[in-house]
């Protein structure tokens, strides 16, 4: 029913409405886009309730949901969390109000969030008059606005220990913040990660107190680093330290980030930012330099890059990538390949790597890295848990004979590696030399193969298109 209304009004003479009807379905569709996200949020609880993530081997709900929908991880935990509180738990005086369009989905998570960073000692009844104060606001501020009425509202209600033995950060102003909030509260939100916002804000251990025996957040909290991949082959990065972390961070850059003046006193023409950018690249360089970071697998963090057969041989067309995705330029190759810390797995015609290995049941370093290149992450199907955090099993044990070689080997994180020993599920390396994973019968009577599509490999765009 819904899906032949949109298409009726996507078929619409708009030219022929008025102005005032006009306004009115723009009205309208922002109701309807509230009392969806309600509707959605219900169907998210049922597909909890019938386990749909599980049957389907998904880590949890937002992953399933990312899988399904396409979604950044970020947007499909706030889509569960918002079902979770607002329809099934604290908050359901707000789920009411975005059932009945009285508030936006926007207005809601913003909601959601300052609720839950009150004190957890307050008494319920001003909890809910907290809400109530909210959502009023709701109605006359746009959800950029509700935030910072949000903060004040909970500066409002928190109160300091300044017993002996209590820190009052008004004391002085280079100690921590309580609540990790007032420096927040005038900065501009204008580029904001909105699909990041279940993962800011509270979650700390509380390592201080309030005056009613609860707990403010640790000045740590606001510790958070995020990396978006850009259409244009680069990374944003976006982040926010605590006063130490970004005093470590600075005193760290400084030397390196000064201005270089070239021969003959020219001047170093790159800009502050651009110095600071450079200075970070060398510092972590050096590091892995170093060989001081932990090791992940048995091996030590250094820059892997992964070269197709055809184009090491200078006849390809796809570009070598890092292990996190991202392509370098013909230029950076030529330069990195005389450095001995970057590791070098030559793909074969496949886009597998060649064959590498030796039979040992321990897996050597440099088999190891020829299976992140091809797994990339944990292989079980719709998990993405990065390879430094996965085990190498073998599929046919090395005990019953299985040999330490590519094929014989696939990626799995702790979870799954446990579950797929637990319900025996069977891992397949068919004739492309990826694994494929066939459920047990009580998952799956039909016990159809499944793959992660985040473990494969990218589609080759220039099949055809050259002589």
């Amino acid at each position: 029913m819904l899906a032949a209304t949109v298409e009726g009004l996507l078929g619409s003479q708009t030219w022929r409405w008025s102005s005032d009807d006009v306004t009115e379905a723009i009205c309208a569709l922002r109701d309807l886009d509230a009392r969806l996200a309600a509707v959605r949020s219900i169907m998210l609880l049922e597909a909890q309730e019938r386990g749909l993530a599980s049957n389907d081997g998904a880590i949890d709900l937002a992953r399933w949901l990312a899988g399904r929908l396409v979604l950044p991880k970020s947007e499909a935990a706030r889509q569960v969390a918002l079902a979770e509180k607002l329809f099934a738990g604290p908050y359901r005086a707000t789920g009411e109000a975005l059932a009945a369009a009285r508030i936006s989905a926007d207005h809601a998570v913003v909601i959601m969030e300052g609720l839950d960073v009150l004190p957890e000692d307050l008494p319920e009844a001003v909890r809910a008059k907290a809400e109530a104060h909210l959502l009023e606001d709701a109605s006359q501020l746009d959800w950029r606005q509700l935030k910072r009425a949000a903060i004040r509202l909970r500066e409002q209600l928190t109160q300091v220990d300044t017993s002996p033995g209590g820190d009052d950060p008004h004391e002085d102003s280079r100690r921590g913040e309580h609540s990790g909030s007032r420096g927040r509260a005038g900065e501009e939100s204008e580029g904001e990660d909105e699909g990041g916002s279940c993962e800011s804000g509270g979650g700390g251990d509380g390592n201080g107190t309030f005056a009613g025996g609860g707990r403010w957040h640790d000045p740590l909290d606001a510790r958070g680093l995020t990396f978006v991949d850009t259409p244009e082959g680069t990374t944003l990065i976006r982040g926010e330290l605590d006063a130490e972390g970004a005093a470590l961070l600075r005193t760290a850059l400084d030397g390196l980030s000064a201005p270089a003046p070239g021969k003959n006193g020219v001047r170093d023409l790159r800009s502050p930012a651009r110095r600071r950018a450079d200075a970070l690249v060398e510092f972590v360089r050096r590091a892995l330099s170093a060989d001081v970071g932990p090791a992940a697998g048995g091996t030590r963090p250094h820059l892997t890059v992964v070269i197709g057969w055809d184009t090491f041989l200078g006849d390809g067309n796809e570009p070598a990538m890092t292990e996190w995705g991202l392509p370098l330029s013909r230029e950076a190759i030529l330069r990195i390949s005389c450095d001995a810390q970057v590791g070098r797995i030559i793909l074969g015609p496949d886009s597998v790597p060649l064959d590498v290995g030796r039979s040992e049941r321990i897996v050597p370093p440099h088999i190891r890295r020829a299976l992140v290149s091809r797994d990339f992450c944990c292989a079980f199907p719709y998990c993405d848990r990065p390879s430094s955090w996965c085990d190498a099993h073998h599929v046919k044990h090395w005990v019953d004979g299985g040999e330490t070689k590519i094929d014989n080997l696939v990626l799995l994180c702790s979870r799954h590696h446990q579950r797929v020993h637990r319900e025996k599920w069977q891992i397949v390396v068919s004739g492309d030399r990826r694994p494929s994973f066939i459920p047990p019968s009580f998952i799956d009577p039909q016990r159809r193969p499944r793959r992660n599509p985040y473990a494969q490999p990218p589609p080759d765009m220039f099949s055809g298109l050259l002589g």
